[in-house]
């Protein structure tokens, strides 16, 4: 099974990729959104990682951004990486999307670091003691 990451993208985005990756195989497999990934599933005949990187590809490209996006292939997994990976958590509010380890966000305005003590001064402005 062949697997797309493309945990950086917004979940819109993974939606209408999966969609472009079942309509480009033509009925022979069909992707399915599994947490942050695609899972490329096989109906009938066997499917290529080429194509599936093809077809990745062309999605892709249509962007305006296109050219800071890459395409990786390792194994039987694609690697798909945007320009603006905290793209996915912008604007919404605690919606259970994950953020690289890294980095804590506020759940109740969306505020973003990476340091401790910085996330608790802003929580406690909130109003909140953590």
């Amino acid at each position: 099974m062949i697997q797309v990451d493309c945990s950086e993208m917004t979940f819109d985005d993974q939606l209408a990729l999966a969609s472009a990756i079942s309509d480009g195989l033509g009925g022979r497999a069909v992707a399915l959104v599994k947490d942050d990934k695609l899972m490329v599933d096989n109906i009938s005949g066997t499917v290529a990682i080429a194509e599936v990187i093809g077809i990745v590809k062309g999605f892709v490209s249509k962007r305006k951004d296109a050219e800071f996006y890459s395409v990786a292939a390792d194994g039987d997994d694609v690697e798909v990486h945007t320009p603006d990976p905290l793209a996915r958590s912008r604007g919404r509010k605690d919606s259970g999307e994950r953020l690289p380890d890294n980095l804590m966000k506020c759940p109740w305005c969306g505020f973003v670091t990476q340091f401790e003590e910085m996330y608790t001064v802003h929580i406690r402005s909130h109003g909140f003691v953590m």
